[in-house]
């Protein structure tokens, strides 16, 4: 009976040996995984989602409005509308805000940027639209309940491309948030040349005149001033943010669809 009491003795103790050998290696491998996983997707890391707020036109800045050679910028309740006849180049967020506008600092002391925020404006007031040959300048605010920063919005066309230029005085940085469209694929070296859905990443800083992404609709799409962290989020439903740190950002989509690309698995 000793001798069966000692072996059963020996039994528990490897077996408590066991479990502490696996909980050791547990600990070892969440260490590992702590240290390694930001590191793998840094590029997904320190970008903040802003959700735009609602979007309000007057009345006399509906509508469609003319940059040549059959291109057009189209003013609807829901949002911008940028076409070459009946093809869609490129349309705002759906039912929200195009322009949203951010006070704070932009973090680059770690191993990828981080947006730090203190204050956002989300909703947008579209007060008028005025033409000067084929440039056309929307102006308005940006606003929260409280505050509202001046915000002007210029269409035209260049070398091949629709221009988007937004400035909001006063913000620190400042998000283009267009309407999403399946097959957003990134074009190195600015993204990764994959399919970018339900991600977020930065521009590669030294990208200086180079496409960011291209989607179903066939257009590419540029993302300037350089020189400043820019970044585009797919992590929402809906929407494609294009945040830019500056009070000025400038989006280019070319005026030309290439052929459809088909949306394929990351």
């Amino acid at each position: 009976m000793l001798e069966r009491l000692r072996a059963q003795g020996r039994e528990g103790s490897a077996s408590l040996s066991m479990v502490a050998l696996v909980a050791s290696l547990a600990g070892a491998l969440t260490l590992g995984l702590t240290t390694w996983v930001p590191s793998v997707l840094a590029r997904d890391i320190g970008i903040i989602d802003v959700e735009p707020g609602l979007l309000q036109v007057s009345q006399n800045a509906f509508g469609v409005q003319s940059l040549g050679a059959g291109l057009t910028v189209t003013l609807y309740d829901r949002g911008f509308r940028l076409s070459r006849g009946s093809t869609v180049l490129a349309d705002t967020v759906t039912k929200g805000a195009p322009v949203t506008a951010v006070v704070g600092t932009v973090d680059d002391s770690g191993d990828h940027p981080r947006e730090e925020l203190t204050s956002t404006l989300t909703a947008v007031s579209i007060d008028a639209v005025r033409r000067e040959d084929e440039t056309v300048t929307y102006s308005g605010v940006v606003h929260d309940e409280v505050h509202s920063l001046p915000l002007r919005i210029i269409f035209e066309p260049t070398d091949g491309r629709i221009r988007m230029d937004v400035a909001v005085q006063g913000a620190s940085g400042v998000a283009v948030n267009l309407d999403w469209r399946p097959a957003t694929t990134g074009i190195e070296p600015a993204l990764p040349a994959r399919n970018l859905k339900e991600k977020a990443y930065w521009v590669d800083p030294t990208v200086v005149e180079q496409p960011a992404f291209t989607w179903v609709l066939g257009t590419d799409v540029s993302i300037g001033p350089v020189g400043v962290p820019r970044a585009v989020d797919l992590r929402q439903d809906g929407r494609i943010a294009i945040h830019v740190w500056s009070p000025r950002a400038v989006v280019t989509v070319t005026d030309t669809p290439r052929p459809a690309v088909e949306d394929s698995a990351p």
